[in-house]
């Protein structure tokens, strides 16, 4: 299956389509193993800049000789990543680095202290990307036998010996790293300008949250009372920018290459009008959110602050798209400090004291709460804020999973899968998507009080012998669970249905949630993880960028192709496999009706079976939603055209019993009359 893009729309050429014209660099260049060469590490003053701004690098390294090359990740003709500059350290060599700073109460360790070593400034015209610059060792000194540079022992080569079969030459490394000895520090370009079509948020303050560089990270010993516990050293509450990445060696499902990449491949092949933007810049810039048509949460994105997440529910209400590819999402609830260094910068120090695992408030800040954003128990001074309130799903299964994903033929119709091979489905049948959709971690929908309105399925997948969590935040046990991809349209007080905007869509963001943190892998086949099983356990010696063998899946290419179309979003170098796809015009709502039971009827207080019926006009009824208090809360309903709901009334009494019915654009019923009915007592 052909990735090449074919390119519709080459009269007016995006800044994404220009760059990939340009030609890339192989991976045997750019990759490194794990989280590189322990002997030369750095970080960068801020995880990004706008275009002609310059980065500030700390290097820590006793090498007499090395350069930096400056590296764009994109898809550069399935490269995936471009040489922009190569540049050398502004200091004499060697540079001794202090030994970074320590906050005990905390186990804060901060580099901050570390002099520069080097600068990169971006050109003014630079185009928004995940950048990298490559650390790399000319050297002679250390060198060790193993593939790629691999630290692990024995320092000495077994001696060649029959049977001795690596030792005498069989089974070399075909993709070698051409110059291993290197290390990697990540940033992002942004362009402040930019009123790009898509905005992409790396999942950095994951990257950080499980950096273990300096002793810590922000995983570790949950409470004393917990068994798991014990021998486990205690969980960081406070982690600093100021380090260089441990994360890929440690926990390589939570970097950039698992998910991250193989999604910005896909897009930027397809000619997507995208810009980049990091966590930290949700929080600290996120009104710029607003001037993109949609907003996209990409991977493990498990760490949110509270103004990030006001800052994109705040683009939701003014119209912005939402589409979270991502998994474990909005878990966390974070704030910021600044670094403890001499020079206090902000945004440098992520904390989240992780109050869930200690059963109480222990961050010092008042009323300020960070545990996980779901925990509901009166010591959180903030209230319980479910993420699926905002992205539709909630994570309940934990690492690491590699499972597929089910779409049931009762889904088929459905326009999200326009133009695939599901949209062919018989009744009975279910199409089985490649293993790895589902995971390392992934969510569920769950009718919690928090869900938003017309919310609505696109896929169905029910998997035993999950880990499950059992509380808040700390507790898991082997459990079953059922997971759907949905879709729902929000609408402020101020919008409605009936109302479209410039792109032809009803007015009112899309939101959509994958529940998945590894979405992209039915995008593109390139990235870390590319057996299923969890790099350091596949290969201890080696954590490199690999090819998928079970992917990409077009039913998921051309979903995303057809989501984003219903977003206003339009790609300008369509792969050649799939179908350009346009928005909906369907602005009109469809109807239900409650059936049974009867308006006026008398009902014993025992379990009772609400059924009805529900149509649509224009497109397809996508789901229906009752209410047993005449709407002031509303649940899903098992059925679309035709529906039940099973309800136990809690007290005698009279109710008003209403429904309201969702189409596949998103078009949500406003009910105007329901069935009135009287509970009374079983004697």
């Amino acid at each position: 299956m052909s990735l090449e893009p074919m390119d519709h729309h080459a009269q007016t050429t995006n800044d994404i389509v220009r760059e990939n014209r340009l030609p890339g660099d192989p991976p045997t260049e750019w990759d490194i193993n794990g989280w590189g060469d322990p002997t030369i590490q750095g970080f960068g003053h801020d995880i990004s800049i706008n275009r002609g701004e310059t980065i500030f690098f700390k290097i820590k390294t006793d090498s007499t000789d090395y350069r930096i090359d400056i590296y764009r990740m994109g898809y550069y003709g399935g490269m995936g990543a471009r040489r922009v500059d190569t540049i050398k350290p502004s200091v004499k060599l060697p540079q001794h680095q202090p030994e970074g700073l320590r906050d005990e109460a905390t186990h804060l360790y901060d580099c901050g202290n570390w002099t520069v070593s080097a600068s990169w400034q971006a050109p003014s015209d630079a185009t928004s990307g995940i950048y990298f610059a490559r650390l790399v060792r000319q050297d002679s000194d250390p060198t060790g036998w193993r593939a790629d540079n691999s630290p692990e022992g024995p320092a000495e080569a077994p001696l060649a010996s029959p049977h001795a079969y690596g030792a005498l030459g069989y089974g070399r490394l075909a993709n070698a790293l051409r110059e291993p000895r290197a290390s990697h520090i990540y940033f992002v370009v942004r362009n402040d300008d930019s009123h790009s079509d898509i905005l992409f948020q790396t999942s950095d303050t994951t990257w950080q949250a499980y950096n273990p560089y300096g002793g810590y990270c922000t995983y570790g010993r949950v409470n004393p009372g917990f068994p798991r516990s014990i021998g486990i050293p205690p969980r960081a509450y406070k982690v600093s920018y100021n380090r260089p990445l441990k994360t890929r060696d440690y926990r390589a499902v939570n970097m950039v290459f698992n998910a991250e990449y193989p999604c910005v491949r896909w897009l930027e092949a397809n000619g997507y009008d995208v810009a980049y933007f990091t966590g930290v810049d949700s929080d600290r810039r996120g009104e710029e959110i607003r001037k993109h048509r949609l907003f996209l949460s990409v991977g493990h994105d498990e760490y949110w602050s509270l103004e990030q997440r006001r800052h994109v529910e705040a683009g939701r209400d003014v119209g912005v798209n939402l589409a979270f590819f991502s998994g474990n999402e909005v878990f966390w609830k974070t704030r910021w400090e600044p670094s403890i260094d001499d020079e206090d910068v902000p945004h440098r120090t992520l904390v989240t004291y992780k109050e869930t695992h200690d059963n109480a408030k222990i961050d010092p800040v008042p009323d300020v709460w960070t545990g996980t954003w779901r925990d509901p128990r009166p010591f959180n001074p903030e209230g319980p804020q479910p993420e699926n309130a905002l992205t539709g799903t909630i994570f309940t299964v934990n690492a690491w999973r590699n499972d597929p994903l089910i779409v049931p033929a009762k889904y088929a119709n459905l326009r999200f899968w326009r133009n695939t091979e599901i949209a062919k489905l018989k009744p009975g049948e279910s199409a089985i998507l490649p293993k790895g959709l589902l995971g390392h971690e992934w969510d569920e929908d769950i009718d919690n009080g928090f869900r938003p309105p017309g919310l609505f399925h696109l896929s169905e997948t029910t998997i035993d012998n999950v880990p499950y969590i059992q509380d808040n935040g700390s507790v898991y046990d082997s459990g079953t669970a059922t997971h759907h991809l949905t879709l729902y349209r929000h609408e402020t007080p101020k919008q409605s249905a009936n109302k479209v905007d410039d792109s032809g869509s009803p007015r009112g963001a899309l939101v959509f949630g994958a529940g998945t943190v590894q979405w992209s892998w039915g995008l593109d086949t390139h990235h870390d993880t590319e057996t299923g099983i969890p790099p350091e356990r596949a290969n201890s010696s080696s954590t490199r960028v690999g090819v998928d063998l079970n992917g990409p899946d077009r039913n998921i290419q051309q979903a995303t192709i057809n989501l984003f179309a219903d977003m206003g979003v339009q790609p300008q170098t369509l792969q050649d496999n799939l179908i350009p796809a346009s928005a909906s015009t369907d602005v009109q709502p469809p109807t239900s009706t409650v059936l049974v039971p009867a308006d006026g009827a008398t009902l014993p207080l025992e379990t009772l079976i609400i059924s009805g019926t529900a149509q649509d006009a224009d497109g397809q009824v996508a789901g229906v939603e009752v209410s047993v208090d005449n709407g002031l809360s509303w649940h899903p309903a098992n059925g679309c055209e035709t529906w039940s709901y099973e309800w136990l009334p809690t007290e005698p009494g009279t109710v008003t019993i209403l429904s309201r019915a969702v189409d596949d654009s998103g078009n949500l019923e406003r009910p105007e009359q329901g069935v009135t009915v009287t509970i009374h007592s079983v004697q």
